[in-house]
């Protein structure tokens, strides 16, 4: 049976798309290493972007048919001033329920830098002792001139990034660039910050910023990760140090990481977001707005790249997974009889379920094969999505196991998500449901006509569509609809395509 499209993924490292294999080490199974959050402030929307966007790589993987050991790092070691009062058990557990909502798949791991103080202070001690690394008043500081190809993955000027990044002045270091590997604490360590302090060879400290992800990944997932991801910003400093200590540890000549994967920012009038000013999942969820609304905006965009939020997105996110549901056809069953069976996963999956005499469905599932093996390009697989709920061709069996290889992908629940709970209607106005069909319909055929580029019939549906009180919203190949405010549309009205 064809296993479909080769998956590409963008390296960090190389700049290039490159075919994606796992080392072989433990056969087909990927380890992968994700950054996680900070345990001392709620995670924001622009933080769960990054973990939606691993969500998809972990979900590509597991479609061309790799298990996946995954380890997701929980900081909570830090040096920073944290509020009184703030307990780091609340944040991880929103952080965790979020993740859930937003149906995250579960990380085999999820170490917390505390738990692995022993392995750090290891680490740094082997470095020491074979002159990688050494001591100042401060604390025990890395010494980059030892490592060769130090700031490859940044691809810059690191001296003058850290210029312009950072006036921190170290008395003593040999190299503007050489990184804290154990930091001292003064005399008041115990009330400083979040009052952590460990004893060391070196003095009573902390570890430096970097030092818990080599020491974590390395004992969860053994001295050489398949893959490595993190936002963009972590690409310039904090990836370019952990790569230098940990090939300096481990010196048997191989990169630390083969593949790095960076996802964009979620940005917000142009500015990422940042802590205290960005909204949180509960607002949105207190608003009337689905978790998977949330999702199917970041899937409109491309993981590589930032994307812009706004809350009129979240809100056509969430009429357009009304229409995608309302065009589901009645539910029937599991293509094998089997209820108790378990879920799509893989393309081969997939495959197996496909009806011989449905050759739509079979293009729609080689198309978003296609798609998701082109360095997750998850717009495209909502296109070929869009298409399959519209096709008078594609049988209702063969439907299903397009809808089911679509929920495998894009993790929105389409399968299993109940119309209800997406009844809140922001900016719609309480039209009645055949009204809405109605409408749905238009939309639909406007966006059949764009397809085909007979851009007169897609005007003339616009215009039928503004004198109904109707505002239109193409995004890529989908459009969503909203009532204009103060144009309510008669019930007794009908309309002709």
């Amino acid at each position: 049976m064809s296993t479909g499209a080769e998956l590409r993924l963008y390296n960090s490292l190389s700049r290039r798309l490159e075919v994606f294999q796992p080392s072989g080490s433990e056969g087909d199974q990927v380890r992968m290493y994700s950054c996680g959050p900070v345990a001392f402030a709620s995670a924001h929307l622009g933080i769960l972007r990054g973990f939606v966007c691993v969500d998809l790589l972990r979900r590509a993987l597991r479609w061309k048919g790799h298990s996946v050991r995954q380890a997701m790092m929980i900081t909570d070691v830090v040096r920073a001033r944290v509020p009184q009062g703030t307990d780091p058990e609340v944040h991880i557990k929103e952080f965790l329920d979020s993740l859930a909502a937003l149906n995250v798949l579960p990380a085999a791991h999820y170490p917390r830098a505390s738990n692995h103080i022993g392995e750090m202070i290891g680490m740094a001690a082997e470095l020491e002792r074979r002159g990688l690394a050494y001591r100042l008043d401060s604390g025990l500081y890395f010494d980059t001139s030892r490592s060769p190809g130090y700031g490859e993955l940044a691809g810059m000027d690191l001296d003058a990034q850290r210029d312009g990044v950072r006036a921190e002045s170290i008395r003593g270091r040999r190299n503007k660039n050489d990184f804290a590997l154990w930091r001292l604490t003064g005399p008041d360590a115990e009330t400083a910050g979040t009052g952590q302090s460990w004893d060391s060879p070196w003095g009573r400290g902390l570890p430096g910023s970097h030092l818990p992800c080599s020491a974590a990944s390395m004992a969860l997932l053994g001295p050489h990760p398949d893959i490595h991801t993190g936002g963009r910003h972590h690409r310039s400093l904090h990836h370019v140090n952990e790569i230098a200590q940990s090939e300096a540890h481990l010196a048997d000549a191989r990169p630390w990481v083969r593949h790095w994967l960076h996802h964009g920012a979620l940005t917000a009038a142009d500015q990422p977001m940042v802590r205290h000013r960005a909204p949180h999942l509960g607002d949105l969820t207190a608003a009337g707005l689905n978790a998977m609304a949330f999702r199917l905006l970041l899937l409109r965009g491309h993981y590589h790249r930032d994307l812009a939020y706004t809350h009129d997105g979240v809100v056509a996110a969430q009429a357009t997974l009304r229409r995608l549901l309302a065009r589901r056809r009645p539910t029937i069953p599991h293509p094998r009889g089997e209820t108790h069976h378990p879920p799509i996963e893989t393309y081969q999956d997939a495959g197996r379920l496909l009806p011989a005499d449905d050759p739509a469905a079979r293009r729609i599932l080689d198309g978003m094969d296609s798609a998701i093996c082109a360095d997750l390009n998850t717009a495209q697989v909502l296109a070929q999505l869009q298409q399959a709920v519209r096709s008078p061709d594609i049988t209702d069996r063969g439907l299903h196991v397009v809808l089911s290889a679509a929920d495998a992908l894009l993790g929105l629940r389409l399968t299993t998500l109940d119309p209800a709970e997406l009844a809140h209607q922001p900016h719609t106005g309480e039209l009645p449901l055949g009204q809405q069909h109605v409408i749905d319909r238009l939309v639909a055929d406007r966006t059949a006509a764009r397809a085909r580029k007979d851009w007169e019939r897609a005007d003339t549906i616009r215009a039928q569509l503004s004198r109904m009180g109707i505002e239109v919203s193409d995004a890529g190949s989908d459009s969503t609809w909203a009532l204009r405010q103060g144009s309510p549309v008669p019930a007794e009205r009908k309309t002709h395509t």
